[in-house]
């Protein structure tokens, strides 16, 4: 793997934060965010919420990440790392699709430093995020998904004009608690115009 030793590319910018290319330098901070963070608690914890890795477990992520990293990156790009203007990673944002619907993609973002959350940050780098794909692409539609024990994630679609789509009810059980997966949209149409009323 030839691992660059320049700084790595902004995607993004907007008053207090950044978007900029996941590299291979940043492996220990994503190795910890595996097992530290509310954010595991709000992402599908059903899915494998842990405390600690093995060591064979700490070792196929790093393996998988740096390879990642070592790939050329398409255009535009499926991840990035969110940073505050000092430069310090504060968690990551991604793009995905199926194959068949070729022209929607689906969002996220993932706020993985506690002392970042409630500051209203996650409003500013998903419209950061929702801007870079439109802006690079022709994709015509962007989804965002999430659950109902986020209401944080859900604020911050709602306060971007995303409409609400619907909701699968008591789709997932956990702790005891049934949740609903919840959907939003927002068309390239729809977004150009709120940037464009925005002057």
């Amino acid at each position: 793997m030839n691992a660059s030793t320049s700084a790595p590319a902004e995607l993004a910018s907007g008053e207090r934060m950044a978007l900029r290319e996941t590299v291979a330098s940043d492996v220990d901070t994503y190795v910890y965010w595996q097992t530290h963070g509310e954010w595991r608690t709000l992402d599908a914890p059903w899915d494998g919420l842990r405390d600690s890795l093995t060591t064979e477990e700490e070792d196929e992520f790093r393996e998988r990440f740096l390879e990642k990293c070592g790939r050329k990156p398409p255009v535009p790009r499926f991840t990035a790392t969110i940073t505050a203007r000092g430069g310090k990673a504060l968690g990551w944002v991604n793009c995905y699709g199926k194959k068949r619907f070729p022209d929607t993609w689906l969002v996220g973002i993932c706020i993985a430093e506690d002392e970042y959350l409630n500051c209203g940050i996650g409003t500013e780098v998903l419209e950061l995020w929702v801007d870079y794909l439109f802006a690079n692409s022709s994709i015509h539609r962007i989804g965002l998904d999430t659950w109902s024990l986020n209401p944080r994630m859900m604020r911050v679609a709602e306060k971007l004009g995303f409409t609400f789509e619907g909701a699968e009810r008591e789709y997932v059980e956990w702790q005891g608690e049934y949740h609903d997966a919840e959907h939003y949209g927002m068309l390239r149409r729809e977004w150009e115009e709120m940037r464009a009323s925005k002057g």
